[in-house]
């Protein structure tokens, strides 16, 4: 099963976020296959303490394929025991003041797989206000290793983008895919190789990977 909590979010994620809020949202367009209530959804069904698939239908075989991938996608962060999850969901419909979902239904599921020792982390976020982009702005920071300027703009790059526009990181570890929340709130897909701005996939395949696994979002 997959782990469902609210988090709190640290004084500096905190503030980042507001920050970034200010920014706005891109907005949505109708005729999404996957909205803010489905990703909501998935996320308050999938209590426990963690998953060995992701609860998302994602072919990581077939993102893989498609990014020409020299080996295989597994499920689980590289070098993870056996018993840790390869996926978490956080969020959903709550009051509770601390959470950045508080009164404002959303939430983030993690889905992480390896090839060889190189993690890739795909990062499904909803937000049924603002923007699902910023919401993952703490985490894009941390894997794309970038200073808050750089964090800002890229961001909002993210944010403005139309559903299916994909947006790459000037290190190219991060992309950011908007997608079709038809109409409902905001959607977005983030997917990160290595950490801290750092890969050892080429920013081709890292771009194709993203760009799979959010035509596979539904």
């Amino acid at each position: 099963m997959i782990h469902v909590k609210h988090i709190v979010r640290s004084t500096t994620g905190a503030a980042l976020l507001l920050v970034l809020a200010g920014c706005g949202s891109g907005g949505s367009e109708a005729g999404g296959a996957l909205g803010v209530d489905r990703v909501v959804e998935v996320a308050e069904k999938s209590g426990g303490d963690g998953a060995g698939t992701c609860p998302l239908p994602y072919d990581a075989g077939a993102a893989a394929k498609a990014a020409k991938l020299d080996g295989e996608l597994r499920p689980g962060e590289a070098g993870a025991e056996a018993d840790e999850p390869a996926a978490i969901a956080e969020g959903g419909r709550t009051t509770d003041a601390q959470s950045p979902w508080a009164g404002k239904p959303g939430a983030l599921i993690t889905c992480s797989y390896h090839l060889g020792g190189e993690d890739v982390k795909v990062r499904t976020g909803a937000a049924s206000e603002g923007s699902a982009v910023y919401l993952q702005a703490p985490v894009i920071q941390a894997a794309g290793g970038m200073d808050f300027p750089a964090l800002k703009a890229y961001t909002v790059k993210g944010a403005e983008a139309k559903p299916g526009e994909a947006v790459q990181s000037e290190g190219g570890n991060v992309v950011t895919v908007r997608l079709d929340s038809g109409g409902k709130g905001d959607v977005a897909l983030v997917l990160t190789a290595g950490d801290s701005g750092k890969t050892s996939l080429e920013r081709g395949q890292v771009l194709a990977l993203a760009r799979a696994f959010a035509s596979q979002a539904k």
